[in-house]
């Protein structure tokens, strides 16, 4: 059995390497390249989204944040106002209440 020699030919320089494997290798190389490269544009593009997006959702918290502290001072107020509606409804029912023995004291009048 012969012993082949992994050892490049004497006399061989690495720029003579470089170009057999380029040789052997070089549209699969070229071809790795390429994906590569649009690999990394595609990331970039999406990472360029993922940002904007970010930025979107950021914004739309803060103006929801907003909308909820307007719906929350308007709920307040609207209970406010309610609840002074209710004491002064309160109070013009104890003025104008009338007793029971008045109240029947008129009916028998009218009767």
């Amino acid at each position: 059995m012969t012993q082949k020699s992994t050892q490049p030919v004497a006399g061989s320089t690495p720029q003579e390497v470089d170009r057999i494997r380029d040789i052997i290798f070089g549209p699969q190389i070229r071809d790795y390249e390429q994906r590569f490269q649009s690999l990394q544009r595609d990331i970039e593009r999406l990472q360029q989204e993922l940002d904007h997006l970010t930025e979107q959702l950021s914004e739309q918290d803060g103006e929801q944040n907003k909308r909820l502290q307007l719906l929350r001072r308007d709920q307040r107020q609207s209970d406010d106002d309610l609840r002074a509606e209710l004491r002064q409804t309160s109070q013009s029912l104890s003025f104008e209440k009338v007793d029971r023995a008045a109240l029947g004291g008129r009916i028998m009048n009218f009767v």
